[in-house]
């Protein structure tokens, strides 16, 4: 596995415990709606980043396969 690889992959976790720490956030019993929209916004923000860096790390192990 490359350096940056491994990087991207470290990336990738660090930003799921961020996402992992939105839905603990909107676990607690006196948030409003208000605050559950804003946390669920985050957490699809956060989802679709890592979606495209997850395609992108996909895209780039199949250029060095090939």
């Amino acid at each position: 596995m490359t350096d940056d690889l491994r990087r991207a992959f470290a990336d990738i976790t660090a930003r799921l415990e961020d996402l992992h720490a939105i839905a603990v956030e909107g676990q607690h019993r006196d948030s409003t709606p208000d605050i559950h929209r804003v946390l669920a916004s985050h957490l699809l923000s956060g989802l679709a980043g890592i979606s495209a860096e997850v395609r992108s790390m996909s895209a780039r192990s199949e250029q060095r396969g090939s």
